[in-house]
């Protein structure tokens, strides 16, 4: 049930040209179980067609908000956090769709004292999903005591009293901002809970050109989280030196695919004659992802 007054979590989804994966995502919202009352908020990042004139009959009690212009996810769930009215705030994006004790499983960590949670994220048995399962989150790590030093916003959420000093960082135009309000969140002495209850399933739809797209984004926005936050990594270094620390990058990075898996191999379903294709895809994002990384070095160099 949805309550735009006085609702517990208001819940963030960013969207740009993704109408199909976002009527997903809210179908999994409007079909959780619990009673968790919860208002919804869709930040259109100037779209292609506007999403709120394809979706407000079906969802009257959205609250839909539009971007003048493409800004990225930051600015679009800075917008949403300008919204928000809950006492928590659950981001989410369009391409996962959540487990309908999605909330139900937030909730009941906040009562027990989390002030920010981090859920775990499924993937999909489609190709694309299962190689974004072995190379696009291998680096939000766990530690022994189930707590996360980052988090992706792909599924986060965290009390709005927490969050109101603190905002996505509009000035990195790519994909990134999530560690650095994660890094800055961590270093004001708050703890990121990990909980695997609060799990949704990635499911993106993409070509291999969107694919290429998304991982050359990563890895430029790699280089322009490490300038924001530079205790996270080495990685301020000129250009030049930059191009060499990209190619020493795609290697590191490549052998933690490659042993992510052998380790992930039956979790997602990888047949042994499916290896080899999945090993080439390990090797080429990274190699995409490198080139993203080096030419980041170059546009901060030239700012």
């Amino acid at each position: 049930m949805s309550e735009l007054a006085g609702s517990r979590f208001s819940i963030i989804i960013p969207c740009h040209n993704d109408l199909d994966g976002l009527c997903a995502c809210l179908s999994g919202i409007y079909q959780q179980k619990g009673g968790t009352s919860f208002e919804v908020i869709v930040v259109d990042d100037c779209s292609d067609m506007d999403v709120s004139e394809r979706l407000r009959a079906q969802y009257p009690k959205v609250i839909f908000a539009r971007l003048q212009k493409n800004s990225g996810p930051g600015a679009a769930r800075n917008k949403g956090i300008e919204k928000a009215r809950g006492q928590y705030i659950a981001f989410i994006d369009s391409d996962v769709v959540p487990n309908p004790l999605w909330l139900t499983s937030l909730d009941a960590e906040f009562k027990r004292g989390a002030v920010i949670i981090c859920g775990q994220v499924r993937h999909s048995s489609k190709f694309w999903a299962r190689l974004t399962a072995l190379t696009a989150f291998g680096e939000y790590q766990i530690n022994q005591n189930g707590y996360r030093r980052h988090c992706p916003s792909v599924n986060y959420a965290i009390a709005a009293d927490v969050m109101a000093p603190f905002s996505y960082d509009e000035t990195i135009p790519f994909a990134g901002e999530d560690v650095v309000l994660s890094t800055q969140l961590t270093n004001a002495g708050h703890s990121i809970r990990y909980l695997t209850s609060a799990w949704v399933l990635h499911n993106p739809v993409l070509s291999i050109w969107k694919y290429c797209r998304r991982s050359f984004i990563y890895g430029k926005g790699f280089r322009f989280s490490r300038a924001r936050c530079p205790e996270l990594s080495g990685y301020n270094l000129h250009r030049y030196l930059g191009a060499l620390s990209s190619v020493v990058l795609f290697f590191i990075r490549s052998g933690i695919d490659f042993t992510r898996l052998a380790k992930l191999r039956k979790e997602l379903s990888i047949e042994l004659w499916e290896i080899p294709i999945f090993g080439a895809g390990v090797l080429f994002t990274r190699l995409v992802y490198a080139a993203g990384v080096f030419a980041g070095y170059i546009m901060m160099d030239k700012h």
